[in-house]
């Protein structure tokens, strides 16, 4: 169930640092700038992947991306004022067999993977607070799902 998030374009660093090295970025107001390039898909197994979103361009650039991918993962820590978009998020896809096929650390709010048909499980962990939502992936279609954590830090 996609979750409505007020989107803003300015990317600027959040006054919070979360422990263990994980980075809060907030989106800021403006800018029509072009969409980036995306950067080169990675390999784990058999799944093609690509997480990615910080700063202006790459954000737009995933977003337009989605569509394309039959899994895409969005990642937001909701807050008082406004959504934060989040990084290290600790992501793992299980298929229908328990067999971990994607277990990846985020490098941005987004994680657009091409993965075979079926039904997953996919966990994803931040600061230690787990969600899981289960998904399907079927056909020409992309299959989203926002992990929205309500949690203070």
């Amino acid at each position: 169930m996609p979750y409505p998030i007020r989107r803003r374009l300015n990317v600027r660093r959040s006054p919070l640092k979360p422990l263990g090295g994980a980075v809060v970025w907030t989106l800021g107001q403006g800018g029509n700038a072009a969409p980036a390039a995306l950067p080169p898909l990675k390999v784990q197994g058999e799944v093609e992947y690509l997480t990615g979103g910080v700063g202006n361009t790459a954000f737009e650039s995933f977003r337009q991306a989605q569509s394309s991918f039959p899994l895409a993962l969005e990642f937001v820590r909701k807050a008082a004022q406004h959504d934060t978009y989040i990084i290290d998020v600790d992501v793992d896809v299980i298929d229908r067999a328990g067999t971990s096929v994607l277990k990846v650390r985020t490098d941005g709010p987004y994680l657009l993977a091409k993965i075979r048909d079926g039904e997953y499980v996919v966990k994803a962990t931040y600061f230690g607070h787990l969600l899981e939502r289960k998904v399907r992936v079927a056909g020409h279609t992309s299959a989203r799902v926002a992990f929205v954590w309500e949690m203070k830090l």
